[in-house]
């Protein structure tokens, strides 16, 4: 509690860009059971998880142990899927890139700096593009490239911000990436550190003011 804010888009609030710009769906388990039931996955058998043609409804998810919130929030989506009668098999482990290589997984959950330098280009180009690095489920959008080449060549701060909002909104409304939270970080220093001022953008906390006593 009090360790994040729910996240609607890829960039937080306090961005002329952030998650309040954009709309979504709500939780809503009622009507997710519904949904499944119009496709033809209902419980035949009991178990508590829905199932069609003899083949239960399983997801795969993937993440890894090295942000300490990742598993936990696996496991609440868990807990979550099961309510909706959806089995979620959870791989939590270092050796994420092999399972990402092989392509055993539905969904990677992964924590990532999306502005780093306050800019939203950055999350675009490592995750969201058909030529991305980081685009692990090979997501693609025509209108998102094309918005993508406007934002790069961009220099006005609000249109800029104004292009960001219409990318994400295109990933919501495609249901390409879910975005979960952002998290408060916590700095830890020895107490002759003096000047260190948390920012946003991890880039600017390095300052010439940052000193030892």
């Amino acid at each position: 509690q009090d360790n994040g804010s729910i996240a609607i888009g890829a960039f937080p609030d306090n961005f002329t860009f952030g998650g309040d710009k954009l709309q979504t769906v709500n939780y809503n388990p009622i009507e997710a059971k519904e949904l499944l039931a119009q496709a033809g996955w209902v419980d035949n058998d009991g178990d508590g998880y829905v199932d069609k043609n003899g083949q239960k409804l399983i997801l795969r998810w993937l993440t890894y142990p090295g942000r300490q919130e990742l598993p936990l929030l696996a496991e609440i989506a868990q807990a979550n899927l099961k309510t909706i009668g959806i089995d979620l098999k959870i791989n939590n482990t270092i050796n994420q890139q092999e399972f990402l290589a092989s392509g055993n997984w539905d969904i990677y959950a992964s924590a990532f700096v999306t502005a780093p330098t306050g800019d939203p280009e950055y999350f675009f180009t490592t995750h969201c593009l058909q030529n991305s690095a980081k685009n692990r489920g090979k997501y693609y959008n025509d209108k998102l490239e094309i918005l993508a080449q406007k934002l790069h060549n961009e220099f006005d701060s609000q249109k800029r911000a104004d292009l960001a909002v219409q990318m994400q909104q295109i990933l919501l409304d495609d249901y390409g990436f879910i975005f979960a939270s952002h998290l408060k970080m916590s700095f830890v220093s020895k107490s002759k550190v003096i000047n260190f001022v948390a920012h946003p953008s991890d880039y600017y906390e390095i300052t010439a003011d940052l000193d030892f006593k």
